[in-house]
């Protein structure tokens, strides 16, 4: 008799302890977890898991294109490095109207397979502490990343070659 009678106390105790919150679960709207099968939004070629495992702070942080200077719309995420967010940080480049030519000033001085997919390395009017990979997806469309290390110039493409083989998994085509 006793032990029902317990029974019975902790159903009821537990039970007084519950309630529920009406509506639907919302994600964080800053959080991208889930990437669309095609798309030519920058930010949405790194879901907010894979920026940290990269390193990276998020969200990342969208940049409209500049026609007149002939800069396609980008995404930037800055480094999670406290002693430095610039040096190790990413940005995506994704031109849709744009030849890859006509936004490097140079022709690739190599390339570089990373994740499946040929990279042309382009040098950096700042020299070698800043780095470019970039894929020619059409005559008017391409994909840029680029990174830079102005402490230590050897560093500069760290931060692109780690994010390349993950957004080359949603490069179209």
């Amino acid at each position: 008799m006793r032990a029902g009678a317990a029974c019975l106390a902790i159903v009821l105790l537990a039970g007084g302890c519950t309630s529920s919150v009406s509506g639907v679960p919302q994600p964080d709207p800053r959080r991208v977890t889930v990437t669309p099968a095609f798309s030519t939004d920058p930010c949405s070629l790194l879901t907010s898991d894979e920026a940290v495992q990269l390193g990276l702070r998020v969200p990342g942080t969208p940049k409209p294109e500049d026609k007149g200077a002939l800069v396609p719309p980008s995404c930037e995420w800055r480094s999670s490095n406290p002693v430095s967010d610039l040096d190790g940080s990413l940005q995506i480049f994704y031109a849709t109207d744009l030849n890859v030519r006509e936004y490097f000033s140079s022709a690739p001085s190599g390339q570089e397979r990373l994740g499946g997919v040929t990279w042309d390395d382009y040098p950096s009017v700042l020299g070698d502490s800043m780095c470019n990979l970039a894929v020619t997806l059409s005559d008017l469309a391409f994909i840029a990343l680029t990174s830079q290390n102005f402490v230590d110039g050897t560093k500069s493409c760290d931060a692109v070659r780690k994010a390349a083989p993950v957004v080359a998994k949603r490069i179209p085509g």
